[in-house]
């Protein structure tokens, strides 16, 4: 009787060696075969810690993660000092963000192999993922203590370092994960990061550009790059760098965002008008570009005013007309400040430039309800009370009026001549 069960699982293990078994397939190619021929196997012997394991690795190949989960737990039940079970099914419980059952099996490779450096270093990963800091900085430095030349363990101990708030920590080990691999872009990329964040400019510019010269697709590098050098008033610079970061990735709002900022503040309005509109197309509910935008727009209104004045002069010495009108970028200014406001409707800056539009668009009554609106939000808004005083002088209504120039008097010690 044993023989006869010992002859066909002879034959069925043999099938699957002939076939390459777990390690001839890729996750594509793994035949059909081979996870049957391990199940036969199963069938003729439940108890083989070993074919569960192989089905386990089988059906991992081919990204059958909860079958595979399955397999491996079985194998455990059999074989519970099984280090490699314990390994995959940790790996797969961190797939699957069963990160408790990922610690524990990973603690139990620990347990059987206190030396197992692909254990230290997978928990310390679940533990990093749950920012639990303290523990995975306790597994990563035990493995860099045993393998001094592992930066990769270097660079995930740096952003534990960086997580937990221990910057000095994090500066050293990310100093050291780059004399160990000098073309380690990432690392170089932290640790311009940390130098961008402590105000140390010159070294955060330095770390970023061996980023980028390592990896110059690296478009965070480039975007950190640029806020380096604004920082520093480099500004061509800053731009050139903003500008690669887009080209590389073209639908990250936040560098289309600080690019505006940077041409706005240098009165590039029409540039920074483009970045704006590109952030609110990319994301409509970002309310602070919205408000950018509407500003680029009233700030261009005061530049081709100026532009106006200089064409209307030549228009009377040369007979020409004048192609300028700036009543265009006020209405642009008016309608994104009313989107800005329908986005976040609490914010009383964006109500008193809405309200300083409509008065220069002469537009008198909505100019008053923007203006009240600030001053609804915002009692203490001096500027807010001022503009309505002169919006109801305007208007005839002397006694509010007056009691707008009272408040803004009082706000800001000054007097209404």
């Amino acid at each position: 009787m044993i023989k006869n069960l010992v002859s066909p699982f002879s034959a069925v293990v043999m099938a699957v060696l002939v076939s390459g078994g777990m390690y001839g397939c890729s996750k594509v190619d793994m035949p059909d075969e081979v996870v049957s021929a391990y199940k036969r196997a199963i069938q003729i012997n439940p108890g083989l810690a070993e074919a569960h394991y192989n089905l386990g690795v089988a059906y991992s190949n081919r990204a059958m993660a909860n079958e595979a989960i399955t397999e491996f737990k079985k194998t455990l039940e059999i074989d519970p000092n099984n280090k490699d079970a314990y390994l995959r099914l940790g790996a797969l419980c961190s797939e699957k963000k069963l990160y408790d059952d990922a610690i524990v099996a990973f603690q139990s490779v620990i347990r059987l192999d206190a030396d197992n450096d692909a254990a230290m270093n997978r928990l310390g990963d679940v533990y990093r993922h749950l920012k639990r800091y303290g523990d995975a900085i306790y597994e990563y430095k035990r493995v860099v203590e045993k393998n001094p030349q592992d930066a990769v363990t270097c660079y995930n101990l740096g952003m534990c370092y960086k997580g937990d708030h221990r910057i000095n920590d994090a500066i050293a080990i990310f100093r050291k994960a780059t004399d160990i691999n000098p073309n380690y872009a990432e690392a170089h990329f932290r640790l311009g990061q940390i130098y961008l964040d402590i105000k140390q400019l010159d070294d955060a510019i330095t770390e970023l550009r061996k980023a980028t010269d390592v990896n110059p697709r690296h478009a965070q590098a480039y975007h950190s790059l640029g806020l380096s050098c604004y920082a520093k008033k480099e500004v061509a610079h800053a731009i050139d760098a903003y500008k690669k970061s887009i080209e590389i990735e073209p639908t990250n709002p936040r560098v289309h965002f600080d690019l505006g900022v940077v041409y706005s503040r240098e009165r590039l309005f029409d540039e920074a008008i483009g970045e704006f509109g590109t952030v609110v197309n990319l994301d409509p509910g970002d309310a602070d570009a919205h408000y950018q935008l509407g500003k680029a727009y009233a700030d261009k209104r005061v530049l081709l005013k100026a532009l106006s004045s200089v064409q209307r002069a030549a228009a009377v010495h040369y007979n020409i007309s004048n192609p300028y009108s700036d009543k265009r970028s006020l209405d642009e200014a008016i309608t994104v400040l009313q989107k800005a406001i329908e986005v976040n409707p609490y914010d009383p800056a964006v109500h008193f430039d809405l309200g300083s539009a409509y008065s220069q668009s002469k537009i008198l009554d909505e100019a008053a309800v923007a203006l009240e609106d600030t001053i609804r939000i915002d009692p203490e808004f001096a500027k807010a009370h001022y503009g309505l005083g002169i919006i109801y002088e305007r208007k005839g209504m002397k006694e509010e009026a007056q009691r707008e120039f009272l408040a803004y008097q009082r706000l800001s010690g000054e007097r209404k001549n």
